[in-house]
């Protein structure tokens, strides 16, 4: 299993479906969330993701600065049930995070955190940086990484 990190333009037909179908599984069917997953915003991300044989595992997208935020933001992280609690999610945000660094001199990333999971991210280096709010009805919390 390789990481593949490619930009809206450049995924395939197949490699796009499969990270939505991912997406939808873990946000819309296990999580429950009501929203619009497809906010136009991944026209213009990054998206990070793992195949194990033709199922895409683990997945997330990266945005430029300006586009959710000032800073550049790591967003709809999630990873297969059968694939957690292997280190796959760690090891995709290093991957993402290092991929901002080579492109951003600031280094900074700001995420918005479903709350329950912010020990993870804080083991990555990130700090709270406001309140909890709810979104589609899970607590959150902004996060700032530099």
């Amino acid at each position: 299993m390789t990481w593949e990190i490619k930009h809206f333009n450049d995924l395939t037909p197949k490699a796009l479906y499969d990270l939505i179908k991912l997406r939808l599984e873990v946000f819309i069917g296990e999580q429950g969330c009501s929203y619009e997953d497809l906010d136009d915003r991944d026209k213009q991300a990054y998206h990070v993701f793992l195949y194990d044989a033709d199922k895409v595992v683990a997945y997330c997208r990266i945005l430029d600065e300006g586009v959710a935020y000032e800073e550049h933001s790591i967003g709809r992280v999630c990873v297969h049930s059968n694939y957690r609690n292997q280190g796959l999610a760690r090891e995709m945000m290093k991957y993402a995070m290092q991929f901002v660094k080579n492109q951003d001199c600031t280094h900074q990333i700001k995420i918005s955190a479903q709350s329950y999971i912010i020990p993870f991210y804080e083991s990555l280096g990130f700090e709270s940086i406001s309140e909890p709010y709810l979104e589609e009805g899970i607590e959150h919390r902004k996060m700032k990484w530099k």
